[in-house]
């Protein structure tokens, strides 16, 4: 009997219900009691609609009852896993003066601090006494010389007015670092001066083996490959531990699209796979030793997945390795949709938040790419000799990688690589040579005039492919950024290429049809947010510690007049500002350094007056008055402003006694720090 491809697939129906379940949990508020009593009324429906055996023509009825219990199973493990709502959580603790807190992880080295996550164990109140908790918070650490670094498994005392909800974003389209920690279960943050250590080594075992084994990795890593930039590729390559690398290397792997390579995945997954499964040969004699060996290969598959930090893209690959060995051993063949299905559905039942992780989505959309599209691209060309066939298929795979995850990749980083075939022909190629050089160098690290010269090769290697990677970035056009899309539109992205594909399975017009109907939709978007955007005219103060920057939009140019550590500082301009550019359609923008001075702008009418603490002013009846330095109170009064914004620059104290003056004069006063942005619409 023939059956649709849809019929084929039961775990990926079940998997989209219990997506859509997820999603619908992480964007609405929805109680317990409610999702268990629909959950308790979906399994009761759908038993009953198994018992008493449906006609065919109604089964239908029963696959909506079965889609419904999975999509309530997606909401009720999502909410069960929000630690803010579990009474046990340390946040609703009484009278609480201290938290016991365990390092949970190595701490990670920036410019000012240390940041680390750890577990709350428990809490102190006036009483004595510990009192059991749950929680996870992030400790930043001053990096002062002095102080004693903690950690992992070691035990800190916290005072609990020094831990704080994380804060949202304070500027417009600004990275949502709240929402991002939320994701990974961190709601509170707190910045520690000095750590006040109450007990040591007190974490998983496991765990401590696993950053022992990395630490002697990369004390290795340091030994045989001298230049530390390479050292860092390395590290990342085999570990995936990427914090290393500089800026602007990452920056250039992102801008050329061979990022994935050191990002830990299914390719690496599949080399110690096809690695093990070599070196075992002699175990396919019989029954036992097979069965032996695929044990062997699961348990080592896990302790790499392990080692690398158990990230969302090996872990897919393992998982999903897993269950193809396992239908091995069974004799069961499954089809690869439904395997993958499986994989991604284990993964969120375990952590349902990992929905939300930008390499789980990036990485299963590669796959599904890979082998859904893939093997339609190598079937159109057949190669007449060895060489052109490798080539053809490492382009193949890289069509249809980015086809499925251009959606995803463009609708977060904002950006497309133009020459993401050709750099993959070239990086892919030597950065599998550089992993099994990485392997073999390990194994062989105790023979050290083998090591020292394979590290030589392993360092001049990388640092060629470094080399190649940065030339490639700086060919003209050879990437796009700016790309601003909504999540809707990146859905429809992905309506397209499904409608596209269904025309090429079947030939029907209809598809066609639908695709451009999808196509204008698409652009229609474009139009009239382009639309929206050519008419605006308003003003932007930034909230930005330490500095001003002031944003003077009119239609699609602006003016941005910002301090000039700002201007050079690319990261933190990145973060602060340059989203909202892009997402207000800002084509021409003329950046103008703040001077020491006070400067007068003018901007549809309005007195715009940027203050400083050097010499006077003669202006009055200001619009809008912007307080970058301490000024005397008498001052406003002189000036009469309408509308005062404090910036970044002024300290917190200064900033509150200004504020309460404002309020004594009644004058509307806005502190971008303890507020977010200031922003001035005008018609």
């Amino acid at each position: 009997m023939y059956q649709s491809f849809w019929h084929t697939v039961p775990l990926v129906r079940i998997l989209i219900a219990f997506l859509l379940g997820i999603g619908t949990s992480m964007f609405y508020s929805i109680t317990q009691p409610v999702v268990i009593v629909t959950f308790s009324i979906t399994i009761i429906v759908s038993v009953v609609f198994f018992y008493i055996k449906l006609p065919y023509a109604l089964r239908w009825l029963s696959g909506i009852a079965i889609g419904s219990m999975f999509y309530c199973l997606g909401i009720l493990l999502h909410v069960q896993q929000n630690q803010l709502l579990q009474p046990t959580h340390f946040s609703y603790a009484k009278n609480a003066t201290y938290y016991l807190v365990r390092i949970d992880e190595k701490p990670i080295q920036k410019k000012k601090s240390y940041k680390m996550r750890a577990s709350v164990i428990s809490y102190l109140n006036q009483q004595g006494g510990h009192h059991p908790t749950t929680g996870n918070i992030l400790i930043y650490l001053a990096n002062d010389s002095s102080s004693i670094i903690p950690q992992y498994g070691d035990v800190l005392l916290v005072e609990q007015n020094q831990v704080n909800l994380v804060l949202g974003p304070k500027n417009p389209e600004e990275f949502n670092y709240r929402r991002y920690l939320a994701f990974n279960h961190i709601h509170h943050q707190c910045y520690l001066k000095k750590a006040t250590f109450t007990g040591k080594n007190n974490g998983n075992n496991l765990y401590k083996n696993i950053l022992a084994t990395q630490q002697y990795f990369t004390m290795v890593l340091k030994t045989y490959i001298a230049q530390p930039e390479a050292v860092a590729i390395m590290q990342a390559l085999l570990y995936g531990y990427d914090d290393d690398i500089d800026e602007d290397t990452m920056s250039a792997y992102a801008n050329t699209g061979t990022l994935h390579v050191l990002a830990v995945s299914g390719m690496h997954v599949g080399i110690i796979f096809y690695i093990l499964n070599m070196l075992l040969f002699f175990m396919n004699k019989n029954k036992r030793l097979l069965f032996s060996k695929r044990v062997i290969i699961i348990a080592s598959l896990w302790a790499y997945s392990a080692l690398c930090g158990l990230s969302p893209s090996i872990l897919r690959a393992t998982v999903m390795f897993n269950f193809i060995i396992v239908a091995e051993m069974l004799n069961r063949k499954s089809s690869i949709y439904n395997t993958l299905a499986a994989s991604c559905f284990s993964i969120l039942c375990f952590d349902t938040n990992t929905l939300a992780n930008v390499g789980f989505q990036l990485s299963y959309m590669a796959v599904l790419g890979i082998v859904f599209l893939q093997p339609l691209l190598y079937q159109k060309f057949i190669a007449q000799n060895w060489v052109v066939d490798q080539i053809w298929k490492i382009t193949s795979v890289s069509i249809a990688a980015q086809v499925t995850t251009s959606p995803i990749g463009i609708l977060y980083f904002h950006q497309f690589p133009n020459c993401f075939l050709f750099s993959n022909l070239l990086i892919i190629p030597l950065t599998t040579l550089i992993l099994y050089g990485g392997i073999i160098l390990l194994v062989v690290a105790k023979f050290t005039f083998i090591a020292t010269w394979l590290g030589k090769a392993i360092m001049y290697v990388i640092l060629f492919t470094n080399w190649l990677v940065k030339l490639v970035e700086q060919i003209p056009y050879s990437y796009v950024n700016g790309l601003q899309i909504s999540i809707s539109q990146s859905v429809i992205l992905y309506l397209i290429f499904l409608v596209v594909m269904g025309y090429v399975f079947y030939r029907n017009k209809l598809f066609i049809q639908s695709a451009l109907s999808l196509t204008i939709l698409f652009f229609g978007i474009n139009s009239f947010q382009y639309i929206k955007n050519a008419k605006q005219q308003h003003i932007v103060i930034y909230s930005i510690k330490r500095d001003n920057a002031i944003h003077i939009i009119r239609g699609n140019k602006s003016v941005l007049l910002i301090d000039s550590n700002l201007r050079t500082d690319k990261q933190r301009f990145r973060f602060h500002l340059q989203q909202h550019i892009w997402s207000v359609g800002i084509k021409q923008i003329d950046t103008v350094s703040l001077t020491s001075n006070w400067q007068l702008v003018e901007f549809n009418n309005s007195k715009i007056l940027i203050s400083s603490n050097k010499g006077a002013t003669n202006q009055t009846n200001i619009d809008l008055l912007i307080v970058r330095d301490p000024i005397k109170f008498a001052i406003l009064t002189q000036l009469n402003p309408k509308q005062v914004v404090l910036s970044g620059t002024l300290k917190k104290g200064y900033a509150k006694k200004l504020a309460a003056f404002c309020a004594q004069q009644h004058i509307p006063c806005h502190d971008v720090m303890s507020s977010g942005a200031f922003q001035m619409l005008y018609q």
